[in-house]
Formats: C-alpha cells, structure tokens, sequence
C-alpha cells in the first residue's frame, strides 16, 4: 500500500518537473523575442527566475542543442535542436509542404515579398514566406506573429473564420492602434470583414507597418474549410490601390493551384 507521504513526495516530484519544463519554455520564449543574443542575467530579468536557476536551465538546453552560447560574449541564443523541432512539425503539415513550391513563384511574379499563414491562438502564425531574386524586405520572418485586425492575412483569416465566437470576441475587445491607419473600431473593422467576404480578398495599407502595404486570400482544403492565408506584401510605393489588380491576378492564380492540390474545388483564378 503506497502511503500518503510516498504519494504526496510523488505528487511534489511531477509538480517540480512541470514547473521546470514551464521555466525553460519561458527562457526559450524569451531568447526567441529578444532582438539579439541575451545573457544569464538579462533572461533572469526577462523570465523573473533566479540567475542560478536560468543558468541551470541554460546548460540543460545547451546539451540538447536547444540553445547556443557565443563563447566570447557568453550570451545565448535558439539553437539548430529547436529547428530540426519546427521543421519536423512544418513537414507534417499538409498545407505548408503544398504551398511551399508556389511561394517564391509567386514572388517572383509579383517582385513582392509573400507570406503563408494560418489562424493559431487568435493571431496570424507565418509558417512560410517566399522572396524575389531582389528588392526590400520588409515583412514577418517564418514563426512569427501578426495580429488579426490589423494584417491582410489576419483580416482575411477573421473574415472567413468558422469560430463566430472568435470573431465576436476580436470585434469586442479593444484593439491596438499600430498606426493611424489601424482599423480599431468595432463598427468598422465588422464593415471592413464584410467588404472582405464580398470582394473575395482583404488589403492592409500600412495598417500593422508604416509603409507596408499587403493583399491576402484565403486558402481552403478538400473539406472546404479555410486552413490558411496567402500573402503580397511590399512597400507602400510599390503596392498600391492603384496597382492592386497586378498583384492580385497571380496572387488568385497562387491560391487555385494550391486548393487544387489540397483537393479542394476553387473557383477559377
């Protein structure tokens, strides 16, 4: 018979290892937001845990090459171990593997830069971008996130959304104003969704970023559910409402190619 006092030491062990695999995420999201290399010090400012726990914690993630350190600076960032992690993770995902062939085409077509997106945890999440032979970058790396109401992807994605309760809840809550252009009115970000269900794609001008312009559409799969967003984005002097047509006509062309190869049944480009 197991005692109490076995089974709550049992029960303190797990909750310590819980925790411990909670602090390292933390100092895993923490390097990961940083804009360069962070040290020891730095990530227990960050993290809010002791300087010995995250140098514990460092070395662990070091020896799994989670993370890496820069012997001169002694300051750390992600390591290859978290990519081999992701592109297992991106490999199995049906919609990034079909699309990823069309990305560059479709920059080099546009001379834009070009985004793959999916709607994750009430923001857009970019699995994939493609980039043209040349020209500015000026848009999210893969990994990162864009918030919904404020990207063409993310208004693309919230309009055709099957969770009502999310789109309620965006259209309910206070947005952030990234720049005067910023959509932050409920009335009007609701009359924008609709506009976007018409029209069949959502613009965005300089809506996240002063100076970047973007048009998305949506991606469906054989069930007809949207499981994505696609992407042009470029500067706010190379695209514009007055050009919008040169960019959407490959863009729409992108998008019927890579539902046909998720079995989907599109309508013709």
């Amino acid at each position: 018979m197991i005692s109490h006092q076995t089974t709550a030491a049992g029960a303190a062990t797990t909750s310590r290892r819980v925790r411990a695999v909670d602090h390292a995420v933390d100092v895993l999201q923490a390097i990961a937001r940083a804009a360069h290399p962070v040290g020891v010090s730095d990530l227990a400012r960050r993290t809010g845990l002791s300087k010995a726990t995250v140098h514990h914690l460092l070395a662990t993630l070091e020896s799994r090459r989670l993370v890496m350190r820069d012997e001169e600076t002694t300051r750390y960032r992600l390591g290859w171990g978290l990519y081999e992690l992701g592109a297992n993770v991106v490999r199995d995902v049906d919609l990034s593997r079909v699309a990823r062939p069309y990305l560059d085409k479709l920059a080099v077509q546009t001379g834009e830069s070009v985004l793959l997106g999916i709607l994750n945890d009430e923001s857009v999440l970019y699995l994939d971008r493609g980039e043209p032979p040349h020209g500015l970058r000026m848009v999210a790396n893969a990994g990162r996130r864009g918030p919904l109401h404020a990207t063409a992807s993310g208004k693309a994605l919230l309009a055709f959304a099957a969770d009502c309760e999310l789109v309620e809840k965006i259209l309910s809550e206070p947005q952030h104003r990234y720049t005067k252009t910023t959509i932050t009115d409920p009335a009007q970000l609701r009359q924008e969704l609709a506009q976007v269900r018409q029209q069949g794609y959502a613009t965005c001008w300089q809506e996240r970023e002063v100076g970047l312009c973007s048009v998305a559409v949506t991606l469906r799969d054989y069930t007809g559910a949207v499981v994505g967003a696609l992407t042009v984005a470029g500067p706010a002097t190379r695209l514009t409402s007055r050009n919008l047509s040169s960019h959407l006509t490959p863009l729409q062309a992108a998008r019927h190619a890579i539902e046909t190869r998720l079995g989907a049944q599109p309508e013709s480009p």
